[in-house]
């Protein structure tokens, strides 16, 4: 089955998330931390345990659709990602998606489904996102 990994870059932290094509449906899988500098070991274990067909990395624009730093910053990651890996890479509009894994968190603690702790993960979820969004534009 045709995998897909996710990517939500950050400077901080880098939320990966992995989808498949027969379903349609995304999962968070991990948040990788980047300390003074990205190690590429967590992502090299992930593309080898899933072998995606391709790999869907956040494009972040302003509210308006325009480029900004971070839009640039993801470009050049999207950029070393397809190099070291030399699959697919496909730029997807992330607009809002860390607001909306953000107002969903913050609903799940206001409900008790979620504790504080769980807060590290929302960078996957904003991936997972960003790759749903992929997903549902497949035919």
């Amino acid at each position: 089955m045709p995998n897909y990994i996710g990517i939500d870059y950050g400077l901080v932290n880098i939320g990966v998330a992995v989808g498949q094509s027969i379903t349609k449906t995304a999962s968070a899988l991990k948040t990788i931390r980047v300390k003074n500098k990205f190690s590429w070991d967590e992502l090299d274990k992930i593309i080898n345990q899933w072998q995606p067909k391709a790999i869907i990395i956040g494009r972040p624009l302003t509210e308006d659709g325009k480029e900004q730093l971070t839009t640039r910053q993801a470009h050049n990651f999207a950029n070393k990602v397809k190099n070291r890996y030399k699959l697919p890479i496909h730029e997807v509009d992330e607009r809002y998606s860390s607001m909306a894994v953000q107002e969903e968190f913050a609903q799940a603690r206001a409900m008790g489904n979620a504790k504080r702790k769980h807060g590290k993960s929302l960078d996957a979820h904003a991936a997972k996102n960003i790759l749903q969004r992929f997903l549902d534009t497949l035919i």
